[in-house]
Formats: C-alpha cells, sequence, structure tokens
C-alpha cells in the first residue's frame, strides 16, 4: 500500500516527522527533476571563506592529574582531550572579552 505524505505546518514538525520515519516508504511521493541542480556561486564563495584556520602546535606543560581529568570529562562528553582543551581555551578568551572589551582594541581585522 502506497502511504501519503502528511503536510507539514512548519520545518520543525517536518524534521520531527523525519526522525521516525523512512523516505522510502514515500517513494510514490517524490518525482525525478530533469533540469540539474544549480548552485549559488555567492553561497560557495561565502561558505569557503568560513573555512576553518589550519591549527598549529602548541607546546603546554600540565600536570598529569589536570591531563587525565581533561581525558576523562572529554570521555564522557564523547571527544577528544585536545578537542576538549580547545574549547576551553576558546570560552575562556569568551569569557575574558566579555570581561574586558578594551582587549577588542588589539584585535587586527582581516
Amino acid at each position: 500500500m502506497k502511504k501519503k505524505m502528511p503536510k507539514f505546518k512548519s520545518e520543525k514538525e517536518e524534521a520531527r516527522f523525519w526522525d521516525t520515519h523512512s523516505p522510502m516508504d514515500y517513494v510514490s511521493e517524490f518525482v525525478d527533476i530533469e533540469e540539474p541542480f544549480k548552485i549559488n556561486q555567492a553561497v560557495i564563495k561565502k561558505a569557503a571563506g568560513k573555512r576553518a584556520e589550519r591549527k598549529r602546535l602548541l607546546t603546554l606543560r600540565m600536570e598529569q592529574r589536570q591531563i587525565d581529568l581533561a581525558k576523562v570529562i572529554a570521555e564522557w562528553k564523547g571527544l577528544g582531550y585536545q578537542t576538549q582543551m580547545r574549547v576551553w581555551v576558546v570560552e575562556g578568551i569568551r569569557r575574558e572579552i566579555a570581561a574586558h572589551p578594551e582587549i577588542k582594541k588589539f584585535f587586527i581585522a582581516k
């Protein structure tokens, strides 16, 4: 029996629906397109400009206990411990900038 896709009131409602349903149950609802999908070049350039900076090596001396605790916390969160450490550094930087807005004058605009 062919199933008919419901009408959705919002994207959120549709997302919840697809979390628990398979598009394969609604194959008759989809149609093939003849024209190829065209990607807006401005969108591509904007996305390419937001590419993450290359990470650089940093040597940091820490007590073994601190490293072990970071590893436990990172594992509990499902992260690598170095990723968790970077998150903490970024959080600390943001906190300092919020507490001391005058620091912003040292930023170099790119």
